[in-house]
């Protein structure tokens, strides 16, 4: 885990909340905004990953399998499994995610599965496959319980954020 999205996470990061700066409000919850776009991503460059060995190992176990060509010709259906329809139930944000959230969780990333993989799957043995369908999921649920916290804690931020604007109290800066 990167230090900055550690700290966010830590019990004591929404200390004292009622004593904040409203502008220091603010700039907690863009941080921990930039922190879920940054783990949202690199989570779906994960899940991508697990897309694409998962299927090789369910060609394999149905008799097929070792066709790179044929898995690279599914590629577009693989990779859209699972999309759901349009929006989040959240505020959209920015979808040009911070290097500084995805690059070290990318490198995270490369260091359980390498992006090598997926060019290699149709060779590789099915222990090795095995053994990257089982890391890339715990990888995808660590991120995913991140990201969930990440949802919390701003939460938390914009109901103290709301309780002071419906308590008159004068904000400082933009909302």
């Amino acid at each position: 885990m990167i230090p900055d999205l550690q700290r966010v996470l830590e019990p004591g990061y929404l200390a004292n909340l009622t004593d904040a700066a409203t502008d220091n409000l603010r700039s907690m919850r863009s941080e921990c905004a930039d922190l879920e776009n940054g783990v949202s991503y690199v989570r779906r460059l994960a899940q991508g990953r697990l897309d694409v060995i998962a299927a090789e190992t369910e060609r394999r176990a149905e008799g097929g399998g070792g066709d790179l060509a044929d898995l690279v010709a599914r590629l577009p259906e693989l990779l859209s499994d699972g999309v759901r329809a349009p929006g989040s139930g959240r505020v959209d944000q920015e979808l040009d995610p911070p290097d500084a959230v995805v690059n070290p969780l990318t490198a995270v990333l490369d260091g359980v599965v390498a992006p090598t993989i997926v060019g290699d799957v149709a060779e590789l043995p099915d222990g090795d496959l095995a053994a990257a369908v089982a890391a890339l999921r715990d990888f995808e649920e660590r991120l995913s319980t991140n990201r969930r916290s990440l949802h919390n804690t701003i939460d938390v931020l914009n109901d103290e954020l709301a309780r002071r604007i419906a308590a008159g109290e004068a904000p400082s800066g933009p909302a």
